[in-house]
């Protein structure tokens, strides 16, 4: 230990028994918190009688370990004598390419202790840098702005000028419309490693108001918008000062993607840079709608007296006829959901992202990407809950025992951390397919897989709330105590059940192309 460590002993720890000076002792570390007895928010006859003692188990019980974290800074004034310790310091063996906190199956097994073909020296150096950026810009300030109606200016442009929206939306890197370098070999590992840090905050409505746009929205201009779409916009969406969405789903048309009526009527000619369309109907469901300056929108578009397609549209907040209003959806108005209407919205035919009438097969592939994005998240939010529960199963005490010590609590742990694994494993396979084919080649041959997996990201992270719930008991419904990094994280998993796919839609596909491609190939 630290020469620059006070040590004190459990008897000049007992003496500061008194409201005047009051210090208590946490994990073999001592605190005075003589000055924050008022300000406990748990009122202060609680810190009164702890006062002069050891206090693990009950802080533990009630607070969760970041609250230690965060108030060690200043209340913390030295620990133990080694004496006097109840786990005695031992040297902790710590493989040199190790990452996090090595809770097990709290991070992918790469991070941890075991080998991998994916990932090279550019992905580690890309995670440790994604990870110190959550870890000092994002997750010390969200619970100051996760229930915001918009997530910090300063804070997205920060996003932005790291260069991680523009990873956002897969390779290749859109270098021409950003000024951050490339990440070197930049590949959609580098995208999953991105998403798996951000979805670390554990909060549905953070995720999509920092992620969402580019990840689902930009990444169909990329891919199919014109060069003078992308030099018009690209810019400002990379760097933060712009936000777009993807405005797809309508009141009556979720996952059926051709039932829309949203329509789109182009008075004159393709060829005619005046030529324009006239929009009408509306959005539901749109996610950082009510703050986006852009919306890559769907509509059933047809010129005048031809017959309708699908097409994409990039719609501009300010646009006469053109209007945004806030829905409410649980813990989520940091996402901006929002509901769009056009009313003789005059869009022009410049606007126009990739051919017209092509709009479903834009949407369809366009669906791959989102799906990969919404796999990840589930991922790792299913992760935090094993990483969670082991974490509160070493210190929580039930009759007389540590939860850990418990069969049944060990039966749910093992349980969540194999499907999570399994999970984790399938992922990385299909990320890998996704490196290693052309962008048609994946859209036509594994995009009933992405539904596949989609459909079980969502299921296992469903399971793992559950039963994360069950080991945390009340406490998974407090959001300011020990279980508060998976109460608001239990209450969204529906929210990732239904976008981009409803599971049951998602697994009928799946098995509808497995039939179709079993008639084609399969020695029946």
């Amino acid at each position: 230990m630290s020469a620059l460590v006070k040590l004190f002993s459990r008897v000049e720890v007992s003496k500061h028994n008194h409201p005047d000076d009051a210090w208590i002792i946490i994990d073999d570390d001592v605190f005075n918190v003589t000055k924050f007895i008022r300000l406990h928010p748990g009122g202060s006859a609680f810190i009164v009688g702890a006062a002069g003692k050891d206090a693990t188990t009950e802080f533990h019980l009630y607070h969760h370990i970041d609250h230690l974290r965060k108030y060690s800074r200043t209340l913390k004034i030295g620990s133990l004598v080694e004496a006097d310790r109840k786990t005695p310091k031992r040297p902790v063996k710590i493989s040199p390419h190790s990452f996090g906190d090595m809770v097990p199956y709290g991070d992918p097994a790469w991070y941890q202790r075991f080998n991998s073909p994916y990932y090279k020296p550019t992905h580690v150096a890309f995670r440790a840098k994604v990870r110190s950026f959550v870890d000092t810009e994002v997750i010390p300030t969200m619970r100051e702005w996760c229930d915001a109606e918009k997530p910090p200016k300063d804070l997205y442009m920060k996003v932005g000028a790291a260069g991680f929206l523009a990873c956002m939306h897969g390779p290749p890197y859109p270098s021409k419309y950003c000024t951050v370098p490339q990440p070197e070999n930049f590949d959609y590992f580098h995208e999953l490693i991105l998403y798996d840090e951000f979805g670390r905050t554990g909060h549905s409505g953070v995720i999509a108001a920092l992620c969402n746009g580019c990840a689902i929205g930009m990444s169909a201009v990329i891919r199919f918008g014109t060069e003078e779409m992308k030099q018009r916009i690209a810019p400002g969406v990379f760097d933060g000062s712009k936000m777009i969405a993807l405005a797809i789903s309508e009141p009556n048309a979720g996952s059926d993607v051709a039932g829309l009526i949203t329509t789109a009527v182009r008075v004159g000619e393709l060829t005619d840079p005046e030529a324009y369309y006239l929009v009408n109907g509306c959005k539901k469901w749109i996610t950082n709608g009510t703050y986006a300056d852009y919306f890559v929108t769907a509509v059933k578009s047809k010129p005048e007296g031809g017959h309708s397609g699908l097409s994409f549209l990039l719609v501009e907040r300010g646009m006469p006829g053109f209007s945004t209003r806030k829905l409410a959806i649980r813990d989520s108005d940091v996402s901006g959901t929002a509901f769009l209407e056009f009313v003789n919205v005059k869009v022009p035919v410049k606007n126009l992202i990739g051919r017209e009438h092509d709009g479903f097969k834009y949407i369809m592939y366009n669906f791959n990407h989102e799906r990969f994005f919404i796999t990840v998240h589930c991922a790792r939010l299913a992760r935090i809950c094993v990483e969670e529960c082991i974490r509160f199963a070493l210190r929580r005490k039930t009759f007389g025992k540590t939860l850990s010590e418990h069969q049944v609590i060990r039966m749910k742990i093992a349980a969540m951390a194999r499907q999570v694994e399994q999970l984790q494993a399938w992922l990385e396979f299909v990320t890998f397919q996704l490196c290693t084919m052309s962008h048609g080649e994946a859209n036509s041959k594994i995009g009933d897989v992405i539904c596949l997996l989609k459909s079980q990201s969502s299921k296992t992270l469903e399971y793992c709330a559950r039963e994360t719930t069950h080991i945390f008991g009340g406490n998974s419904m407090h959001t300011t105590s020990v279980g508060r990094n998976i109460e608001r994280m239990v209450g969204s998993v529906k929210g990732y059940a239904i976008p981009a796919g409803a599971e049951d839609v998602m697994d009928d596909f799946a098995a509808r192309a497995a039939f179709k491609l079993a008639k084609k190939t399969a020695r029946l």
